[in-house]
């Protein structure tokens, strides 16, 4: 399958599930795929994009996983998909940011 090159844990119980089909990818990845789809509306409004975005959108993920880690509460999966899409976004933002400082300094 294509998506088998992910690195995710595919856990069935953190997985979304459409009738008897679950999805191969846990919520939390899924979302993060979901959340490279904004790379080309985030493109259009690049110049109002910052760095400090970056940590911000990152933060809700670290403190979901960790603390679920840590056994300090249990996730569920709307949480997970909803960090990982903030995660996603997070990491496109990174990728914009870094190709048109590149192109900048390139120039």
């Amino acid at each position: 399958m294509i998506l088998n090159w992910i690195p995710c844990h595919r856990r069935q119980d953190r997985s979304y599930r459409i009738g008897s089909y679950t999805f191969p990818l846990c919520a939390r990845c899924t979302a993060i795929l979901f959340g490279y789809l904004f790379l080309p509306f985030l493109f259009m409004i690049a110049s109002f994009l910052y760095w400090w975005y970056i940590p911000i959108l990152m933060f809700p993920l670290l403190i979901d996983g960790f603390t679920q880690k840590w056994n300090w509460r249990e996730s569920n999966n709307f949480l997970r998909f909803i960090t990982g899409l903030l995660f996603g976004i997070a990491q496109t933002i990174l990728i914009i940011r870094s190709v048109l400082d590149l192109t900048k300094i390139l120039m």
